[in-house]
């Protein structure tokens, strides 16, 4: 018993921890403080990996905390998620903070796809497993990228509304990649909903 309750604490911890952006990495990241300096990709806070005291990033992804810690010359600033729009990371990846949670920008072609890793019940235990959501505007509601959802995100659109749908009862998945296509299958099917 012992030894199954810390697997699942080290899972969660793994799964959960906090992300920690330092110094030791080879690529910048830092915080995007607007949806605009996303746009622009003008990162504040920025770690610099050539400077051994440079700052330090810590996101507190565990447990949902509710801010962000930054670390600069050994000053200990704490700033609200709610008041940041994300973070890049230094893997090049771009994260949106949404409910006290880093949600992965996937893909923002006419709307935005997202991605989130939780820890879902499966057999013996739960496991990571990554979890897909959507907004339709910039800094719109994520929800969960089911039919239902996309159904009443556009309610104007009844094509893809009817395409999303048949897709639903056919078991194809919307998150599916298509590397033909180099396009999530939503995105194809909302492409072709526009013709």
């Amino acid at each position: 018993m012992k030894t199954f309750k810390f697997k699942m604490i080290t899972i969660i911890v793994l799964t959960f921890g906090f992300v920690e952006i330092s110094n030791a990495q080879k690529q910048s990241a830092g915080l995007y403080l607007t949806y605009s300096d996303y746009l622009d990709h003008k990162l504040s806070y920025i770690t610099d990996p050539t400077t051994p005291n440079g700052n330090k990033l810590l996101i507190h992804e565990f447990m949902g905390m509710n801010k962000v810690t930054v670390i600069s010359n050994g000053k200990k600033t704490v700033i609200p998620k709610s008041e940041l729009f994300g973070y890049h990371d230094s893997y090049g990846n771009d994260y949106r903070f949404y409910e006290n949670k880093a949600f992965q920008v996937i893909d923002t072609t006419a709307f935005y796809i997202y991605s989130y890793d939780k820890l879902i019940q499966q057999g013996k235990g739960p496991k990571p497993t990554r979890v897909y959501y959507f907004s339709k505007k910039n800094l719109g509601e994520i929800l969960p990228l089911t039919a239902e959802n996309i159904a009443k995100a556009f309610p104007k659109n009844a094509k893809f509304r009817y395409m999303v749908e048949v897709a639903a009862k056919t078991d194809i998945k919307l998150d599916a990649y298509d590397n033909e296509s180099n396009e999530y299958k939503i995105k194809e099917l909302y492409a072709e909903s526009l013709k």
